[in-house]
């Protein structure tokens, strides 16, 4: 069984992401369409609102190397209303908070920070150029390279890559080949997102039209496994492995508009989470016992959550599962309790 506690409580909550700066451990989580947007102080138990916010919350991180400063993606409010979307830098300085669009960037969904040589830059992508309404999908996607270091003033400006990357709407970042690695998946698939020859490209590393994407070692063979939501919201969770020509699919289920996918090691077991905004908007666990056999055990977190995003998260030696439960309204933690087995 696993422990629940309610950490924020946000109205129409969507991004919820957890992490660690300068040794202490954060969770940034604002709203879908509020102007609600919160830090939770993980070793305190407290958390402060950051104000001036539009709403339409999609991403939130820190910026590296700079404390107290983050940056969050804003403007998007559902079904994809964004024309008005851009990126937002939050600053905490002499006690206050001050928030200010940095650029704009319509229809933006997913961005990421990755370490290139001794620069940083931000990976931000858009799910459409344009869109005429909700259903609209004419329109491709793009990916946007920001080189921090030289933005300063604004707006800032970018380097377009992927033109042509339609129903853009997941982003993970990963290692692939040692390196610090980007990727982002779409209608034609998964690409890596990576800088060659002081060129940014999009390299395909699978061809399925896939919603949401990571990348985990499942069973510890050193390798990661390929774990996808198909196709975009899309119905089915599926786990494949790479034979050293291709990825071969080892498992899959079904998911009602899939939404919120995250892997990685809880309480010692390889585990799955992801969640359901439709049917029975449950927040669920796939754990792998054996892969080559097909043997992955689902179960259910908690039922009418409505998760839209999730993160297994290890903060010391305790684990957690982190989710955005927009059916409640609130940010969850869950931990394992006494002798749990999935």
């Amino acid at each position: 069984m696993l422990k629940k506690e309610s950490i924020l409580k946000l109205e129409n909550i969507y991004t919820a992401h957890a992490f660690q700066v300068d040794g202490d451990f954060f969770v940034g989580a604002g709203s879908e369409t509020e102007p609600e947007v919160a830090l939770y102080h993980f070793s305190q138990h407290r958390h402060e609102r950051i104000p001036d916010c539009p709403g339409g919350m999609m991403s939130f991180i820190p910026v590296p190397g700079r404390k107290n400063e983050f940056l969050s993606i804003m403007g998007l409010f559902p079904p994809f209303i964004g024309g008005d979307a851009g990126l937002y830098s939050h600053v905490y300085s002499s006690g206050e908070w001050k928030t200010s669009r940095v650029m704009d960037l319509p229809f933006a969904h997913r961005c990421e920070f990755v370490q290139e040589g001794d620069g940083v830059f931000l990976v931000a992508a858009v799910v459409s150029r344009f869109k005429e309404n909700p259903s609209d999908w004419s329109e491709p996607g793009q990916v946007h390279i920001i080189e921090l270091e030289k933005q300063d003033q604004h707006p800032w400006q970018s380097e377009v890559i992927g033109k042509q990357l339609f129903r853009n709407h997941g982003m993970t970042k990963t290692v692939l080949h040692g390196k610090e690695t980007v990727c982002v998946s779409g209608a034609q698939g998964i690409f890596a997102v990576q800088r060659r020859n002081e060129r940014w490209q999009m390299d395909q590393l699978f061809s399925y039209e896939v919603s949401e994407m990571s990348f985990t070692d499942l069973d510890g063979d050193g390798m990661d496994e390929l774990i996808t939501i198909e196709p975009f919201h899309g119905d089915q969770l599926c786990i494949y492995k790479h034979d050293g020509k291709e990825w071969k699919l080892m498992f899959s289920d079904s998911l009602s508009f899939g939404h919120g996918l995250s892997a990685g090691i809880f309480k010692g077991i390889p585990v799955v989470v992801a969640g359901n905004r439709s049917g029975s908007l449950a927040l669920e666990m796939f754990s792998v016992g054996n892969l080559l056999k097909g043997i992955v055990k689902k179960s259910v977190i908690e039922t009418n959550a409505g998760p839209t995003q999730t993160q297994v998260w290890k903060v010391g030696s305790e684990d957690y599962i982190v989710s955005a439960n927009q059916r409640k309204n609130e940010v969850a933690l869950y931990t394992a309790e006494g002798g749990w087995t999935p």
